[in-house]
């Protein structure tokens, strides 16, 4: 028995060995860039670090009480548009996306030309993208929207401060993630719609259902993993807002417009309190890491429950 045992032992460890030098290269890796980054990013938002000095005095959670405290409350305002922003622009990117590609996959013609339409936002840069719609958003005469409304239509005689202002700066914020991102949302669902067996909605068919109940009874059911991937993708790339906010509005009025990202921005390379902006990453990085596992519960509770 124990040589037996032993013999395993030695095999396990001639096997790891042999490994080591394929594995030790991605830990070398992971080590430096991931884990070391981590611990170092905690240990500065519990201090009071100065980049010039390079002096770390260790405060505690004095950065996170001034983040939460301060009397501007921009931190609460950039954390509510994060979340406003998840929950105005992933919806409209699921549903519009699984809808487009529900057409476009039924077409007999023009399929490539659909796709390639709505794919060209998505590798379009957002520095691109965002110069498009401050030239739409505009707010004088020189505005695509303000012209149409004044100049052209004559519905207001005024030109409007879009991006000054709170809702219609934000509006325009949403608008644009919306537009850039439904493209590849739909190209994802268009290649589930692939997988789905023909066999289904022939079946339908010949029990009278229409478009309508196909697609809501046959496409939605069997796309549900893949809207659980695009969900997640699109609740983390919510809290990743920075260039439109930055090129749009900066943050304007008072912060009313800010997101997580761009006050961590703020705060490091403006204010260069690296502490509070540590904290600010910090917390983004808690906030996405609940909300996917609060998710990944929803979606496999659900799947229980049905007996999937």
């Amino acid at each position: 028995m124990l040589t037996t045992r032993k013999r395993y032992l030695e095999t396990g460890v001639k096997n790891w060995l042999t490994a080591l030098p394929f594995v030790l290269p991605g830990l070398i890796l992971v080590a430096v860039f991931v884990i070391y980054p981590m611990f170092f990013t905690i240990w500065i938002s519990l201090s009071d670090y100065q980049i010039v000095q390079g002096n770390i005095n260790f405060i505690g959670l004095r950065n996170y009480i001034t983040i939460f405290t301060e009397a501007s409350s921009r931190f609460w305002y950039a954390y509510r548009n994060n979340f406003l922003y998840a929950f105005v622009t992933t919806p409209c990117i699921i549903f519009g996306g699984m809808v487009f590609a529900y057409l476009i996959n039924n077409l007999r013609k023009g399929k490539m030309l659909f796709k390639l339409g709505f794919y060209l936002p998505v590798i379009t840069s957002w520095v691109i993208v965002s110069l498009v719609f401050t030239y739409m958003f505009n707010n004088s005469n020189r505005g695509l929207i303000n012209y149409i409304l004044v100049d052209f239509l004559g519905l207001r005689k005024e030109y409007v401060p879009w991006l000054l202002r709170e809702w219609s700066g934000n509006a325009a914020i949403w608008i644009m993630g919306i537009w850039k991102n439904i493209g590849w949302s739909m190209l994802i669902y268009l290649a589930a719609l692939q997988g789905i067996p023909s066999e289904l909605y022939e079946a339908a068919g010949l029990d009278g259902a229409g478009s309508l109940k196909k697609f809501l009874h046959i496409t939605m059911p069997s796309l549900r993993p893949t809207t659980y991937y695009v969900l997640i993708n699109m609740i983390i790339g919510s809290f990743n807002v920075f260039i439109q906010v930055m090129m749009l509005t900066g943050g304007k009025p008072n912060g009313r417009t800010s997101v997580l990202q761009y006050l961590l921005y703020d705060r490091a390379f403006n204010q260069f309190a690296f502490g509070e902006a540590s904290a600010i990453g910090l917390i983004t990085a808690a906030t996405i890491l609940l909300l996917t596992v609060f998710l990944n519960r929803v979606f496999r509770l659900d799947t229980v429950e049905k007996g999937e």
